[in-house]
């Protein structure tokens, strides 16, 4: 890790990191003061992915953690490979709206595929990984285990 840049408030920043950080040569930025918006990429990913699936509970436990851990990977390979998504390649202002022109819908997996950048034998390996999976064996693992959260969120409460 080169570094790190957590959000500005006490309860992400205290001595402890920052000396953690200086003595494996970390470098840590913080956001700009009365800038709120700095990690606004960040949030909104967290509200696209995260907050989609699991919602906003606080999830503390040492069993919520590892049943998380097992969603997030299967939310990778699901995100990744199977739910596409269009960049915004040109935005005009038009009065007071913009007019905006999206690329053609596509997954990261067919990005990578398309890249030339990106050596073909790292593309056989995503393409045999690819050929392995199946959406909907994904999708219904992934709420299972959203269930399973659910479930020992109610048994347990958030005070354990």
């Amino acid at each position: 890790m080169k570094g790190i840049h957590p959000d500005t408030g006490s309860e992400f920043i205290n001595w402890n990191l920052k000396f953690y950080c200086d003595k494996e040569g970390i470098e840590m930025g913080r956001s700009r003061p009365y800038h709120k918006n700095d990690n606004a990429y960040v949030e909104q990913k967290n509200g696209h992915v995260i907050r989609r699936f699991l919602g906003y509970t606080r999830y503390d436990a040492r069993e919520d953690i590892e049943i998380m851990n097992q969603i997030y990977v299967l939310l990778e390979l699901y995100l990744n490979h199977f739910v596409s998504s269009r960049k915004c390649i040109e935005k005009i202002r038009i009065g007071a709206r913009y007019k905006r022109k999206y690329d053609k819908a596509q997954t990261p997996y067919m990005k990578v595929l398309k890249h030339k950048d990106i050596d073909d034998n790292i593309k056989d390996k995503l393409k045999e990984s690819h050929d392995k999976l199946n959406p909907l064996i994904l999708k219904n693992k992934i709420d299972k285990l959203i269930l399973k959260l659910i479930k020992i969120q109610r048994i347990y409460g958030s005070s354990r």
